[in-house]
């Protein structure tokens, strides 16, 4: 094998390992961008569980269960974002002072 060999097929080698990152760099900037208004899994079943929670504390307290069912309204109609949501349930649960 002569020089020029090896130099031709370690510039095609090069070429491919170049297409090939280049291609998965989008493949990966198309799935990121895909996921972006996806809801972020761990955050919503822990809302699921304080709001399961909250349910069950404020049975005999009728206000604080209007004041969980219209943020739960609010959550379901998109008026406020899972992280405004989580946030209240929070502050709905140190205000009851109840243990998760």
């Amino acid at each position: 094998m002569d020089i020029n060999t090896i130099l031709i097929a370690a510039i095609i080698l090069m070429i491919i390992v170049v297409f090939f990152g280049l291609r998965h760099k989008r493949n990966v900037k198309n799935i990121m961008a895909d996921n972006n208004n996806v809801i972020p899994l761990m955050m919503q079943k822990s809302t699921q569980a304080k709001v399961t929670r909250l349910n069950q504390a404020t049975t005999d307290n009728q206000q604080a269960n209007e004041q969980l069912q219209k943020l739960v309204a609010a959550y379901k109609t998109h008026q406020i974002d899972i992280q405004d949501y989580n946030e209240k349930l929070d502050k709905m649960i140190a205000k009851l002072n109840i243990d998760l």
